[in-house]
Parts: C-alpha cells; structure tokens; sequence
C-alpha cells in the first residue's frame, strides 16, 4: 500500500512543476542524512514526520515506526538541513522603480527554490515590506518568510536620496519606518511607532551618538523588539555601538571605524601585501570588540562578499576601489576572528536580490577560512538568530517548523553541493527545486 502512496504522491509532485508546490498533510522523509547544524554532525539513516507545518518526530530509521495513514518519501543517499537564512537583503528601497512588485515576487521566488526560506529585510519602504512580509507568511506568493527593520538615524542622513525612494509619500526622517532621532526625541512613542509598521527590529544606521544608540536600543528591547545597527555610526566607534547592546551588527568591514571616504592614505597604494594588513589588523582594538560582542551576545552580520566585489570592480575611480578594498582586508581579518573566538557570524549579501547567500556562503569557505559546517549554522542557527526566530527555524528538530532544503550531495563535505537542491520545503509545502 505504501508504494502506491508514494507512487501517487511523487506523480502528484512532478505535475506540480506548473505553481511549485504540493501540500500533503502529513508525510515522513525516510532514510535521509541530516546535517545537524546544532551537534554539528550529520545523522546517517533518520527518519523525519512532518504534519501540517511542523517536524512531528525525528530519529533513527531504526526508532521510528512510520504509520501506514502517512505518505513516504524515500531519500536514501540524500541530505537534509535546514533552510538558509540571507540576513541581509533591500527588497524595498525604491519599490516605485527598480524594486517593483513584480521583480520583488520574482526574486523571491527564486531564492525560495534555491533554499532560501527566510530573510531579512535591513530598511526600506515599510509599506511594501508589510505587504510582501504577510503574502509570504500566508503562502500566498512563493517566497521565504520576510523580516524587516525600521530604520533609525541622525537628521543629516536623510539628504540620502535612498530615503526619499523609500518613502514616496511621505517625508523622509518624519515615517514611522525611516526617522530622524536626536536627543530630544521621544524615543517611547518613536519605538512604538516604528512597531507598528510591522518591523521586527530598528536598525541604527549613521550620524547617531554611542549615548543615542544605548537608549533607542534599551526602548527597543522595552518595546520587545530588536536592534540591528551598522558597525560604525558616525558618531558612535564600534565598540560604543556594541556597548550599546545592539543585538547584531553589519559590515565586519566597518569595524575599521572608517567609511570608503575616510579611508587612510597609507592604504590607498596598489599592491600592499598581507603582512601589511595583518599589521595594521592588531592596531585594532579587536581584542576589545570580541570581548565586548561576547559580553553582549552580540552577532556578526559579516557581508563580506559585497565590500570584495567592490573592492574589485573595474569600473570604479582607482582610490574608491582601493578604498573599498582596504575595507574589505580589514573585514575579512575580524570575520576570521569572529569565528574563531566563538562569536556568531550569520550570512547576508547585501547586494542585488537576484544573487543569493549561497554565494557569500561559498566566498566564506574560500576566502575567510570557514569549514563547510561552520558557514552552514552561521546560514542557519546563527540566522535565525539573528532575526530572533531560533525557536522555530534554524534546525531540524522536533517542534520546528519544517523549513528545510534537501540536497542530492552532503554540503558538509562540500560547499558546492548546496547546489544539488533536490526539494525546498517551506513551511511544511515542498517545492520543486526545478521550478
């Protein structure tokens, strides 16, 4: 009787390929390797049940007993793990434009079969987040779970025209999702405000003090909320910004304290050498910042993929390419350290949607000295993390909702066979990865 289950249910897969997805109400993955990012080990022969959207029972082929009422996949020789994570996309910036309604749904749709099941969203227009963000929770479009910020600054930082695209209709530094702050503003009402356009957290970006961002941080967190900020704030070093009790910060690249239009002369030469770098690295107070980020909890957003293709790409000025590429010596060094001092580093690309986190995933093995299993839990648990949905997503264990990528390869083995995507399974639905 089971075959024929599976036969029907595998024939009704296959005639899914149309829309992307089938929905049994319960099913169990028999046989299949897990790549357990919490043990850091992979589990031969397990058996996992699903039901509804939720990892139901998990164990040992030889511990489970699967119920005849329940459909079977078999996936000998195949592996599962949990759904990457990319904790840093702009799906908003200029939703008008560039960033329409279509391209977003089609993006995301592609990072959905490729085994991305959730993101999260560093600024931008909150009205069109808010929508994408609840169609993919309800499943209503094809897409990984969308999270997202409300952006927070100094009163300067609005001449960005990225904030005036981001809130057509309003006024930059006055929307809920992009204010101005200063020292006089009533941060209670400005948290709450921000809360309500549906963010999961404010993210701190320029011309802030440490001081402010201590006390946005500590209403946020009043508030139940999270703070994701970048590394540096103008106003504020890195180690003031993770004194402040930031929950995450971005661009390991700024931890140098500079921006690519501060960047010493002395690193403005072609062809400085490694030796260079390591030296002018320990002139760094990053013993204080591991500390610090270890005190806080704090969690590594490294980006590092972007600051590197900036730092390569010809057709920018010679100085602003060098500029980004002394950025990005800086970043690569404390992202290595990060890991190696047990801080948690989470995966996010920060550059066109169209280019997924496998990518910086893969540029951490080669570049930053990680192991295969070790940027898998930053693209996992530490993502999920990161986002503050680690009760839920982030591993496969029981209880979990059933967000998973099952591949034809062990990715653990092998950074390149997180592209041997066999299903992607969001929410508890499969997904032709074909799609």
């Amino acid at each position: 009787m089971k075959k024929s289950i599976v036969f029907l249910f595998l024939s009704a897969f296959t005639l899914t390929a149309s829309f992307g997805q089938f929905s049994p109400n319960c099913y169990a993955l028999k046989d299949i390797s897990v790549i357990d990012v919490v043990s850091k080990k992979v589990l031969q022969h397990y058996t996992i049940i699903i039901h509804n959207n939720t990892i139901e029972t998990i164990g040992s082929v030889k511990e489970i007993a699967i119920p005849d009422s329940v459909t079977v996949f078999n996936y000998l020789g195949k592996y599962v793990m949990p759904g990457l994570i990319d904790t840093h996309v702009h799906l908003a910036t200029e939703p008008t434009k560039e960033d329409n309604r279509a391209r977003a749904e089609k993006d995301l749709k592609d990072m959905l079969v490729s085994g991305v099941t959730s993101v999260r969203d560093m600024a931008g227009d909150a009205r069109a987040l808010g929508s994408l963000s609840r169609d993919a929770g309800l499943d209503i479009i094809i897409s990984p779970d969308i999270y997202y910020s409300a952006l927070m600054a100094g009163p300067g930082f609005f001449k960005d025209p990225r904030t005036h695209q981001s809130t057509q209709g309003g006024v930059a530094g006055e929307m809920a999702f992009m204010k101005a702050v200063t020292d006089s503003t009533d941060l209670r009402i400005a948290v709450a405000e921000a809360k309500g356009s549906g963010a999961t957290a404010i993210k701190l970006y320029a011309e802030l003090s440490g001081e402010l961002a201590r006390k946005i941080t500590l209403e946020a967190h009043r508030q139940h909320m999270l703070v994701w900020s970048h590394a540096n704030l103008d106003n504020a070093s890195p180690l003031e910004v993770i004194n402040a009790g930031v929950n995450s910060i971005s661009h390991a690249a700024m931890i140098s304290g500079w921006y690519s239009r501060n960047v010493p002369p002395v690193c403005l030469k072609p062809g400085l050498d490694k030796l260079f770098w390591d030296s002018l690295f320990r002139t760094l107070p990053v013993a204080d910042y591991i500390k610090a980020m270890r005190a806080n909890k704090t969690i590594l957003d490294a980006t590092m993929l972007t600051f590197d293709e900036a730092g390569t790409d010809t057709s920018l000025p010679i100085n602003r390419r060098l500029a980004w590429l002394a950025m990005y010596e800086i970043g690569k060094r404390f992202t290595m350290l990060a890991e190696k001092e047990g801080i948690p580093v989470c995966t996010g690309m920060d550059v066109d949607n169209n280019k997924f986190v496998q990518r910086e995933m893969k540029f951490l093995v080669k570049q930053c000295g990680f192991t295969p299993m070790e940027v898998l839990v930053s693209a996992t648990k530490n993502g999920a993390l990161a986002i503050g949905i680690e009760k839920n997503v982030g591993a496969v264990e029981k209880g979990k909702i059933a967000d998973l990528l099952v591949l034809s390869a062990d990715p653990s083995a092998d950074i390149a066979n997180l592209d041997k995507v066999e299903v992607v399974i969001k929410n508890g639905k499969l997904f032709n990865a074909a799609n």
